[in-house]
This record gives structure tokens, sequence and C-alpha cells, in this order.
């Protein structure tokens, strides 16, 4: 049986994993193990593409593994490839796509071999975005009063689809939380929130997202 491995920058991301991924592989009557991997050198975010292509290269040779990632495009380093290829008339999605295919290029190019067990995933723009899939994981962990809630729903209208709230270092999904919710701390309140808006509404708000979940389904059910 496959087993799923998954790269992750830190603690809340491994969280998400542990707490929400694997149970929902579970409900689709998907059992395979799935274990994270938080690389290293990720305090504050990934500084160099170097780590995570070791971290893969460590990992991708093993007997029946399938190895994934779950790193931030907010703040990716420059030196990740296809990044200098990048244009502003892309979308985020067509960004996040080039990238992932050209990491997922030079690990076979590098390697001299192909990989059908390495499915690249970068979060448009951070994990954070998917705080911004419902009102519903907020309101399940703070009262009204405890937070801007006229500024969350201006937000969640102004961007239907949660994946285009923008990186700018104002007004990234992060920045947005601490204005609207004083005091918002990632590791100890982002999953509780996504928990609570659960699954199925992440994957119907954020279409990138699904397509990275619906790979790692489909390549499981494979054996």
């Amino acid at each position: 049986m496959k087993r799923l491995v998954l790269i992750v920058e830190g603690e809340t991301e491994e969280n998400f994993v542990n707490n929400i991924l694997r149970p929902y592989l579970c409900s689709k009557g998907i059992y395979n193990a799935v274990q994270c991997f938080k690389t290293k050198h990720s305090k504050g975010g990934i500084s160099k593409y170097s780590y995570i292509k070791k971290d893969i290269l460590n990992i991708i040779y093993e007997k029946d593994v399938i190895v994934s990632m779950m790193i931030d495009f907010y703040r990716l380093p420059s030196d990740f490839p296809g990044f200098s290829e990048l244009l502003d008339s892309q979308t985020h999605q067509e960004k996040v796509s080039l990238l992932e295919a050209k990491i997922k290029e030079d690990i076979e190019k590098t390697q001299k071999q192909k990989f059908s067990n390495f499915i690249p995933y970068i979060q448009l723009h951070e994990f954070e975005t998917l705080v911004f899939s419902s009102i519903k994981g907020i309101e399940s962990l703070f009262e009204r009063n405890e937070f801007n809630y006229k500024g969350f729903m201006d937000v969640i209208q102004k961007f239907p689809n949660p994946e285009d709230i923008n990186n700018h270092p104002n007004t990234s999904p992060s920045m947005r939380l601490k204005k609207i919710i004083p005091g918002y701390d990632k590791v100890i309140h982002g999953i509780g929130i996504i928990q609570a808006i659960e699954m199925p509404i992440l994957l119907e708000r954020c279409p990138k997202f699904k397509i990275w979940i619906d790979s790692l389904e489909a390549v499981l059910r494979q054996g």
C-alpha cells in the first residue's frame, strides 16, 4: 500500500495534515499511511529552494511513497525554479501552477528520471487563505464582539475565491487576520478555525486547493 509523505513549513501545516487531511482521507475510505515531515530552516518561512529540494530527494526514492508538499506562495524565495519566468499578466493560479511544474521538472532533470510519485503543491497565498473560506470557522472560536465581523465579511465578499487574496505584506491573508482578530495566532487559532469550517467548504471555495486534494486522493486510490 502506498503511503503519503507531505513536506510542510511549520507546526500549523503539520497539524493540518494530522488533524484535518488524514481524517478527511479516512472518511473517503482511504486508509493509507499519511506522514508529515516538517522541513528544517523554515522558521519565518522557507529561505532557499535547496532546502526543500534536499527534503524531497531524501524521501522520493523510498518504496511505495507518494511525496507532496504544502508551502506558501507568499514570500516564496526567488531562487525557486520558474520564479524568474513569472509575469504580472498571469493569474495567481497560473503563477503557482508554473512554479509547481518547474519544481517537478527540476527534480526530474537533476535526477535524470521521471517521478510520477511526486505532486508539488504551493498554497495560494498562504495557509491563512483557508480561513477566509467561511465565517463559520471564526464564529466557532470567537464572539462577534471579539473580532471585526464587518471587516471579515468585506474580505469574503470582495474575494469569492479566497485564493485571490493578494500577497502584499499589508494585505496578505495573515496580515488581514491580525487586523480583524486582535491577538490572532496561526498556531493557536488556525487549525481550530479550519476544523470548524470543514473540508467540503474548503474544497468548494478554494479551487486550486481542491485540485491538490483530489490529486492526492486519486493517486492513493491507485493502490
